[in-house]
């Protein structure tokens, strides 16, 4: 075994991780490594992007922006001038990365897993990047998927490791989670670096199709078949807690250690068929659909369904992709089929009428409010934004972009995404403890660069949090960034929401998740 310094610092990712869940399975002593690490640290929730999804939230913690800055918006292209399903990657960020910080300050890193990280770019290290389709070409350098094979670590890249409709994925969820462990402590030994970033994806799929049985509160509990599904969501953090603690055990206890999530979790209910809703006000329109379709003509499966497609020939609205909770005008020009040559007006019909939605079981506004893509995302890359970005009053509800059946219908995503995430930093410069006031998901890198000792562009969004002051919230202190005030801290989502103010595979991938 090689004898290797330890890395000198360590991003360690939960894809959906939520404070809601692991400080109860901390209290019961079922993670006895997360608890140890919160209590080291400070540490607390983030605020995450609108929509809360892990595209624009990993993006935004690896460029230290928010998506108007690094152009990051969904998986797929929201702006695609021919109604299709191109996937966005690392080439489609509009400003450079983390990674490249640390490359130009002299640091190599290893990144195993990291959402929106492929294709690889080039920096000193190593890179298991994070496709959204199938391909072979997701490391760097090219050999370690056959390091990796022969020493047995039995890592699969995410796309190849996704929930498809079958609740037998509990246990294999597991196994995942054990071989990314194994991976890392791979690369640990093997292939040492300054700084590793690793993230574990399997709870966010966890948590979308098994929270109804462990939840007795949720409208669509039932007794499980098997009671591995209903503790499905626990024994998935408990493999997380134990590959973390062999992590923690191999770069030791004087490493800086970031934690985080892209974005937290909790129950969802309905789905909301948007384009449907836009098809009924006349803002869409739809035609029997062509077969098989016509070759070229570019349009994602999600524009057609039951024998009809998306006519953009008349249609002046629509939602763009799976996930997006956004609108587009078919505007002249920039769309293939455009029709609109002035989009105010269509702008703002489509915010009435979403505005008006309201959820089937509680009554109460689905959205709370419909922003212009110059007022929800300022930026250098505002232009590939989606036009009206919905911001969800109900996050239990899940905007879909499908063009027929019910409007409303019950969502195979049983858990959802909450824009409530979370965080905890173990360092030196910030006192362990938790807050309850959230910091901002774009402040967490600055703070680990200044941690570290390092640099970072002044143009990014986010800055290194502090200890200063009180936070009244929960007796302890709350940090405050440079130039923030402590109201607008304490004030959380609701100044963020001011500023904001191979193909087949991943097409059933993402379908059997509820994407698409």
């Amino acid at each position: 075994m090689p004898h290797t310094a330890p890395p000198k610092a360590v991003v360690l990712g939960i894809d959906g991780g939520s404070l809601d869940l692991i400080e109860p399975l901390v209290a019961e002593g079922a993670l006895p490594v997360l608890g140890k690490l919160l209590a080291d640290s400070a540490h607390g929730p983030t605020t995450t992007t609108w929509p809360a999804h892990t595209a624009p939230g990993w993006s935004t913690f690896v460029t230290a922006r928010r998506p108007g800055g690094h152009g990051i918006y969904q998986f797929f292209d929201t702006q695609d001038p021919v109604y299709g399903d191109r996937l966005v990657g690392t080439g489609d960020y509009g400003c450079d990365t983390a990674w490249e910080w640390f490359a130009r300050q002299g640091w190599s890193v290893g990144l195993v897993n990291v959402p929106m990280s492929h294709p690889p770019r080039e920096v000193p290290g190593y890179q298991l990047t994070w496709p959204l389709a199938r391909t072979l070409r997701y490391s760097e350098p090219p050999g370690l998927l056959g390091e990796l094979a022969r020493a047995g670590a039995g890592f699969k890249a995410d796309i190849a490791a996704m929930f498809r409709g079958d609740l037998s994925y509990a246990e294999a969820a597991v196994e995942h989670v054990r071989a990314r462990g194994r991976t890392i402590q791979y690369v640990l030994r093997e292939r040492p670096v300054d700084v590793v970033m690793a993230v574990i994806t399997e709870i966010d799929r966890i948590c979308h199709h098994y929270w109804h049985f462990a939840d007795a509160c949720h409208d669509r509990h039932t007794t499980p078949d098997r009671q591995e599904w209903a503790d499905a969501i626990r024994a998935t953090y408990v493999a997380i807690d134990e590959v973390f603690g062999e992590i923690l055990d191999a770069v030791g206890e004087e490493t800086p250690v970031l934690l985080l999530s892209d974005h937290g979790f909790g129950p969802g209910r309905y789905n909301v068929a948007v384009n449907a809703v836009l098809a009924e006000a006349g803002l869409l329109a739809t035609r029997p659909a062509a077969t098989p379709p016509a070759e070229g003509d570019g349009l994602a499966d999600w524009f057609r369904a039951d024998g009809r497609e998306v006519d953009f020939t008349r249609t002046r609205a629509y939602m763009p992709t799976p996930g997006c909770y956004a609108v587009n005008v078919n505007l002249a020009g920039r769309q293939r089929d455009g029709m609109v040559t002035g989009p105010g007006p269509v702008l703002a019909e489509a915010a009435e009428l979403l505005l008006g939605l309201r959820a089937p079981d509680t009554g109460e506004p689905v959205f709370a409010a419909a922003l212009p893509r110059a007022d929800a995302y300022p930026g250098p890359m505002t232009h590939a934004a989606p036009d009206l970005l919905l911001i969800p009053a109900d996050e239990g509800v899940l905007a879909s972009p499908a063009i027929s059946g019910p409007l409303w219908r019950p969502s195979e995503q049983t858990g959802m995404h909450r824009y409530l995430g979370m965080w905890a930093l173990r360092g030196t410069s910030l006192t362990p403890g938790r807050r309850t006031a959230p910091v901002a998901l774009a402040d967490l890198m600055p703070t680990l660069l200044e941690e570290a000792g390092l640099t970072f562009p002044a143009a990014v969004h986010g800055r290194p949090l502090q200890w200063d002051g009180w936070d009244g919230a929960d007796g302890g202190r709350a940090f405050l960034a440079p130039g923030r005030t402590a109201s607008a801290v304490a004030s959380g989502g609701a100044e963020e929401t001011a500023r904001l103010s191979e193909e087949d595979l991943t097409a059933k991938a993402l379908g059997a998740m509820g994407y698409l």
